[in-house]
């Protein structure tokens, strides 16, 4: 079933999943993993993806390595946390496998860099620029295509894969957040609530 968000851990419903169930997995996981937990949630991307799978990530805590593609998202620059040391404004994202690659766009939208402006970070604080997801999301996939990002956070990825004719699955921990997402219509199609004790 898609188009869907589910509440829950990702460590727990990913196993719940079937083998190659959705087509790209497009996704922003927290950045403290410890190398194990890395590594048990990659084999489990692999084995859920029919093709690409694309992750977000720090330079400091690197996804698996080796990847197949490297991309940068160079961040706005801001003057927090430059006291004591220098200031973090790229991020990497990590492409694994092959797929649908769209040839049909103009020549800039493959570059390897991103420069693409988060346009508020009300709704969350590590939200990614909806242009950028945009661009991954019409890059790497066609209409109908399942996108599934087992990390929703604000949803953006879920928002912009819906408007560009893609469906999509999410999972998110945060209640908070989860609910933010149910209670939106155009999100509202299919949800699978987890239990929550005192609900």
């Amino acid at each position: 079933m898609t188009n869907k968000i589910i509440y829950g851990d990702a460590f727990e419903e990913l196993p719940k999943m079937e083998d190659k169930s959705v087509d790209v997995i497009i996704t922003d996981p927290p950045y403290d993993f410890p190398p194990g937990m890395k590594h048990r949630m990659h084999k489990q991307f692999l084995r859920i993806s029919r093709n690409w799978v694309i992750v977000f990530s720090p330079p400091h805590n690197q996804w698996i390595l080796p990847a197949d593609q490297y991309l940068f998202w160079i961040k706005p620059i801001s003057t927090k946390n430059t006291s004591r040391r220098y200031s973090r404004f790229a991020e990497m994202i990590f492409v694994y496998r092959d797929g649908v690659w769209n040839t049909d766009r103009h020549w800039s939208q493959y570059t390897n860099i991103f420069t693409d402006l988060v346009d508020t970070s009300k709704l969350h604080p590590f939200r990614k620029p909806p242009s950028l997801l945009e661009r991954l999301i019409l890059n790497h996939t066609k209409p109908g295509d399942i996108i599934f990002d087992p990390f929703f956070g604000s949803g953006t990825t879920l928002l912009v894969a819906k408007r560009k004719g893609r469906q999509y699955i999410g999972i998110e921990s945060d209640l908070g957040y989860f609910e933010k997402m149910r209670r939106k219509d155009h999100l509202a199609e299919v949800c699978y609530f987890k239990d929550v004790i005192g609900r």
